[in-house]
């Protein structure tokens, strides 16, 4: 038995949700500084091309906070 598109973006919702409860929201936070401050440390260390692989990283974190705080069942 396959599932619909429907039911795989249910599932998959599910999944994210499952995973992401047990990680309290400060996490989500402080990854995103810590990662603001790893890029810089690469950057002044002269790691150019790592500083700006790192620097990308705080949106994402702060997205998936965001994304988790809007759209989790139950509150």
């Amino acid at each position: 038995m396959t599932m619909s598109t429907a039911e795989t973006a249910e599932h998959t919702q599910q999944e994210y949700f499952r995973v992401t409860d047990r990680v309290p929201a400060q996490v989500w936070y402080w990854a995103a500084i810590a990662s603001i401050l790893a890029s810089a440390t690469l950057f002044l260390a002269g790691r150019r091309d790592w500083s700006l692989f790192v620097g990308q990283w705080p949106p994402t974190f702060l997205l998936l906070a965001l994304f988790h705080k809007v759209l989790q069942p139950g509150r």
